[in-house]
């Protein structure tokens, strides 16, 4: 990668499109969560997935411009808080769900055991391993059943398809970080991905936000 650091006096900015992206994410984010109410647990659990999003992209953000190098226990102490940040993230996704889609499941308790599982496994292989892989399986175990679920309910809520379209929206990171799609140096596979993590939430909100208003 071309090094795009942004010098102001003493001060260096690594990467400043990138750490720029994920502060509108953190505040986007935010906003989000500031916005829905906390009248019912669907919507809570929704509104903290929101805001361990925001928190989670924040320490992200702050990774990317102070260190040019991805190395060291100076980086691993925000690059550690944004990956274990993250995992609360997708429980409480997990949550949500299971409050919604799978309220009236047979296996509703073993849902709900899994997910416990899954959060202490990752939080254990995170300190472990310390790479990124172990956040995208994270992630990909916890949201694409999120993802099915949502879409393929027999009984379905009309926002359901809202969350399902967000997050198939947000593996698009996946694909435009595998190929290292960028545009231009200053706009490369990172904030191309921080965009579609935008229109992500967004249409995520906006599912969780018809949910919310819909409540008496």
């Amino acid at each position: 990668m071309i090094d795009t650091t942004l010098t102001i006096g003493d001060f260096s900015i690594h990467e400043p499109v990138t750490a720029f992206t994920d502060y509108l994410i953190t505040i986007i984010a935010f906003i989000y969560y500031w916005k829905l109410p906390s009248t019912n647990e669907v919507v809570k659990n929704w509104r903290l997935f929101f805001l361990f999003i925001s928190l989670s992209t924040f320490f992200g953000g702050s990774s990317h411009a102070l260190f040019a190098v991805h190395e060291g226990w100076k980086y691993k102490s925000l690059w550690l808080p944004m990956q274990f940040i993250n995992g609360f993230a997708v429980y409480y996704a997990q949550k949500a769900t299971l409050l919604s889609v799978l309220r009236d499941s047979e296996k509703y308790n073993a849902w709900k055991l899994s997910y416990i599982i899954q959060l202490v496994a990752y939080f254990i292989a995170l300190i472990i391993v310390q790479k990124y892989i172990i956040t995208i399986i994270d992630n990909a175990v916890g949201l694409v059943p999120i993802m099915i679920l949502h879409l393929s309910a027999k009984v379905k809520e009309d926002y359901y398809r809202y969350i399902g379209y967000g997050i198939a929206v947000s593996f698009i990171t996946a694909i435009v970080h595998g190929i290292k799609f960028s545009l231009h140096a200053y706009f490369n596979y990172n904030d191309i991905a921080h965009v579609f993590i935008m229109i992500s939430l967004t249409v995520m909100f906006l599912g969780v936000r018809q949910k919310a208003t819909s409540l008496p």
